[in-house]
């Protein structure tokens, strides 16, 4: 089976496993009166919504290329990674909003209810985020996904201590302030993913590579003089794309084969660039400098 078989095949289970996960806590919250426990269980929603999205990208990178999608369609990964991740935020934003206008005026909660339902929760969640563990290494929508299931674990392992003392204490105010936890903490876990998903969308230099390390690796390879317009970028988790314009002495097209064929092997094996295109010159052409402003009508460097 392949990567992104066993990809999707996982994100299917996962997605069946949080939909019930939401209806427990859902009508356990209610019954309760647990805000913590509901906010968990809308947590969960969302997750069952960021999982499907993360499914069909999935489903969609396996995709071959096609005339319109001449990359393919990896890029539809990274567009789900972001959307799960703005939901994300949005929804850490108004659990925090609920804890606090409940701080003011903590109601009643069944604290063994809400811990009992809370370990279904957690134990649900902690299988769903090992489904994912081995996919979220190599792959930024898995790894929004594995994000969102691991942090529901960790909620549900909150719920359930607060469950304990409220039971064994009667301390009410707790509810609304492991909510409160809750949502700072989902915040700050998805800023990461947020911030890399929209710099591959707006073709920033993939998170990991120094793009001026690139450069200099390049320009002491064997036969190679200069390289000036490079560009690397990301299509999808796996698709590392790189252009660059390389001066090489004046030889024989199939010696310069050679050199190109070289040098991508090594930047795959050095930086895991899998998809580098070179233009060959002789002498350096305009511009010089490694990034070029093509806005500028002059010709000039935007940096040498």
């Amino acid at each position: 089976m392949s990567e992104h078989s066993h990809e999707t095949k996982h994100l299917g289970l996962a997605i069946l496993i949080n939909a019930v996960i939401f209806c427990v806590e859902l009508i356990g919250g209610l019954l309760t009166n647990s805000l913590a426990l509901i906010s968990d269980a809308f947590h969960n929603l969302s997750d069952v919504v960021a999982l499907i999205l993360s499914f069909g990208a999935a489903r969609l990178a396996r995709k071959k290329p096609s005339a319109e999608k001449t990359f393919g369609y990896g890029r539809f990964e990274i567009l789900a990674a972001l959307i799960n991740a703005v939901t994300l935020v949005g929804i850490g934003g108004y659990i925090i909003y609920e804890g606090i206008l409940r701080l003011a005026n903590p109601a009643p909660v069944a604290g063994k209810w809400m811990m009992a339902i809370a370990l279904v929760g957690f134990l649900a969640n902690t299988a769903s985020t090992l489904l994912l563990r081995g996919d979220a290494k190599h792959n930024l929508n898995s790894r929004s996904a594995y994000l969102h299931l691991m942090t529901d674990a960790l909620e549900s392992l909150g719920v359930i201590i607060v469950g304990i003392l409220i039971y064994w204490k009667g301390w009410y105010l707790l509810d609304p302030l492991v909510s409160i936890v809750i949502g700072l903490f989902i915040i700050k876990s998805t800023w990461g993913i947020l911030l890399e998903a929209v710099d591959s969308l707006t073709d920033g230099t993939p998170r990991g590579i120094d793009l001026k390390a690139v450069a200099d690796f390049i320009k002491i390879f064997p036969h190679v003089e200069n390289v000036h317009h490079l560009h690397i970028w990301s299509v999808g988790s796996d698709f590392k794309a790189l252009s660059a314009h390389l001066v090489i002495s004046d030889r024989l097209i199939s010696e310069g084969e050679q050199i190109s064929s070289d040098l991508s092997a090594a930047l795959k094996d050095k930086f895991g660039i899998n998809h580098p295109t070179f233009q060959m010159e002789t002498i350096v052409c305009q511009n010089q400098g490694i990034l070029v402003d093509p806005s500028l009508s002059n010709g000039s460097d935007s940096v040498s």
